[in-house]
């Protein structure tokens, strides 16, 4: 399903995640897959399944929420992305990766003005109430979030509980490893080091390669 949806030849397994959502845990913010990852690509999917059965998000449900067509905005990180300074002062440069440094703009603070469409309708969609069997899909770039386990907008939920879901990631097997992954300062975001720092350094970037970590299907 994975090959058909990124109409790939074929695909890569890049992880699998247990997510443990608690009651106390606050409101996982607007994030996207693929600028976590060390792969320069746009041809990632991740196949969201609750291990128990989500709420509505009336009742508590801490399913995912997602921004409708985020995925397309490529003016978001293309034109929202400055140099820490002018270039040669010696603070925007990395001279370990040969790499301007980037910090982000306001326009990542708000997101959801950027997606509203009109004054009934803020983009966002969700898939709640879920049960078990049920599945999200979406794509690497995609916006997504979650509530609180307790709270909406600041109003405790009656019905709340701790979720559990697993979250499985293929990318397309031809994608590449960037230069700048393996290092610490990295363009992308560092949260998910943990999940590639077993293999990245045994694979060279820009280029095809095969790893039993991250294995071709």
């Amino acid at each position: 399903m994975a090959r058909t949806l990124l109409d790939v030849s074929d695909i890569r397994l890049y992880q699998d995640s247990l997510f443990h959502k608690r009651i106390d845990d606050g409101w996982t913010p607007w994030h996207s897959d693929a600028r976590m990852a060390p792969f320069d690509t746009s041809h990632m999917i991740t196949f969201w399944i609750p291990l128990q059965n989500i709420l509505s998000e009336e009742d508590g449900g801490s399913g995912l929420l997602f921004v409708d067509k985020s995925h397309c905005d490529f003016a978001l990180p293309f034109w929202n992305r400055v140099p820490k300074g002018d270039v040669g002062d010696g603070e925007d440069y990395d001279a370990a990766t040969g790499k301007v440094k980037y910090e982000e703009s306001q326009e990542y603070e708000r997101l959801d003005e950027r997606y509203r469409w009109n004054d009934s309708d803020d983009g966002v969609r969700h898939y709640m109430p879920m049960t078990v069997g049920d599945c999200t899909v979406h794509a690497g770039w995609t916006l997504h979030s979650a509530n609180s386990g307790t709270r909406i907008n600041g109003v405790p939920q009656k019905f709340s509980q701790d979720r559990y879901a697993l979250a499985v990631t293929f990318v397309d097997a031809k994608a590449e490893i960037r230069e700048d992954a393996i290092m610490s300062g990295s363009l992308g975001h560092g949260e998910d080091r943990k999940s590639y720092e077993a293999w990245i350094s045994e694979v060279e970037p820009r280029t095809f390669f095969e790893h039993p970590l991250v294995p071709i299907l």
